[in-house]
C-alpha cells in the first residue's frame, strides 16, 4: 500500500526506530492513530507494541476503544483523567490544559512500562499548523520534528506519519473500513490551533508551500 510506502520513508529517513525491543503507540481512536496502529500490526518490525490510551473524560466510548484494542490481540493500558475538573480553575485555554495533561500521563505511563520510544500520529498538516502556531504566537521559527528525543534521552517522539497529509490519512481509513472513535470533545473546533488550521485551508496552496518552506530555508535572507 502506497501509504505504508510512505510511512516506511520517514521511519528510515530519520532512523526512527534505533531501538526495535519496545514501542509505544499514542492511541487516541481517531484515524491517525488509527493508521499508526494498524501500519505496525500489518508491518512486525518492532518485537514489541503496547498502546498507550489517555482517556480525558468527555464521554468517549471507551468499551469500544478497549473491545478493538483487545481484537488486535496488543498489550495495551487505558489511562482516564477528568480534565472537566481542572478547566474551572485555569484561566488556559481547555485545550491546552487537556493536551499537557495527556502528555505528562503518556510519558509516565510509557516510562513506567519500559518504552524508550514513542509513536505519535502527527501527519502534515499538524506540523504546519504548529509552525504557524510557534511563528504567530510564540515568536519563533520552529515545528514538530519526526524524530524528538526527550527527558535528556529517556524518551523519544517520533511522528512515522510525516510524509503523509491529513486527506490521505481519511482516504486510507474509509478504504480499509477501518474504526475512528470520536473523542466527544465539547470543545472541538474553538482552540488557537482550529483557527489556524481553517486559515491555512482558505489558500489552496498554502499547505504545500508551508511545508516545502521547513526544508527550504533561504538563510541569505534571514538576520
Amino acid at each position: 500500500m502506497w501509504v505504508y510506502k510512505k510511512i516506511f520513508a520517514a521511519i528510515r529517513q530519520y532512523d526512527m526506530l534505533d531501538d526495535n525491543s519496545r514501542l509505544a503507540i499514542a492511541f487516541s481512536g481517531g484515524k491517525d492513530s488509527m493508521l499508526l496502529l494498524n501500519f505496525f500490526l500489518d508491518n512486525p518490525i518492532v518485537d514489541d507494541l503496547f498502546v498507550i490510551h489517555i482517556d480525558p473524560g468527555f464521554g468517549g466510548d471507551i468499551d469500544a476503544i478497549k473491545g478493538y484494542l483487545e481484537s488486535k490481540g496488543v498489550n495495551f493500558y487505558i489511562h482516564k483523567l477528568n480534565i472537566t475538573e481542572e478547566i474551572p480553575k485555569s484561566d488556559e485555554h481547555p485545550c491546552f490544559i487537556c493536551s499537557r495533561r495527556r502528555r505528562e500521563y503518556l510519558f509516565r505511563i510509557a516510562h513506567k512500562n519500559g518504552c524508550k520510544t514513542i509513536a505519535f500520529g502527527h501527519h502534515k498538516d499538524d506540523i504546519i499548523v504548529t509552525f504557524m502556531m510557534n511563528l504567530l504566537f510564540h515568536g519563533e521559527v520552529a515545528t514538530s520534528i519526526p524524530s524528538q528525543p526527550i527527558f535528556g534521552g529517556k524518551l523519544k517522539i517520533i511522528r512515522p506519519l510525516y510524509f503523509l497529509w491529513e486527506d490521505w490519512i481519511e482516504h486510507f481509513i474509509r478504504e480499509e473500513n477501518l474504526p475512528v472513535f470520536p473523542s466527544k470533545c465539547p470543545y472541538e473546533g474553538t482552540s488557537k490551533r482550529d483557527e489556524i488550521r481553517e486559515f491555512i485551508e482558505s489558500y489552496p496552496h498554502a499547505k504545500a508551500n508551508l511545508y516545502k518552506a521547513l526544508f527550504n530555508i533561504n538563510e541569505d535572507y534571514l538576520p
